[in-house]
């Protein structure tokens, strides 16, 4: 077992003592990434900034592909202003999901990942 692997699993059972819903402490896309063999963190132990892109930078696209062939296509929206929309809402996105992570970390006095 790697060092990672070993941290991540000592995280997990840290995070399953917490109560926490199971999408809190494992979301979809970290089960995603780990499937493709990415060595993450879970979000609660990430830097703010890597929970910031990583959010950013697919909920941006992922919103903004989908409101261009719900809505924005047939409404005349330009495609700058479609893909400035879109990068707006996936660095909200992106900022929200980061304080309540970075929040939930303080709140149940999560140790550091280099402390696992």
């Amino acid at each position: 077992m790697s060092e990672h692997e070993r941290k991540f699993d000592a995280a997990m059972d840290e995070l399953a003592r917490t109560k926490m819903w199971g999408s809190n402490v494992a979301p979809p896309i970290l089960k995603v990434q780990r499937r493709l063999g990415w060595l993450v963190r879970p979000p609660h132990y990430a830097p703010f900034w890597r929970v910031l892109l990583g959010y950013t930078l697919w909920f941006g696209p992922v919103w903004g592909v989908m409101m261009w062939f719900i809505s924005w296509r047939g409404d005349g929206v330009p495609v700058l202003v479609a893909i400035g929309s879109a990068a707006f809402a996936g660095v909200f996105f992106g900022a929200m999901m980061a304080l309540y992570y970075a929040w939930g970390r303080r709140k149940y006095k999560l140790s550091r990942w280099e402390d696992l």
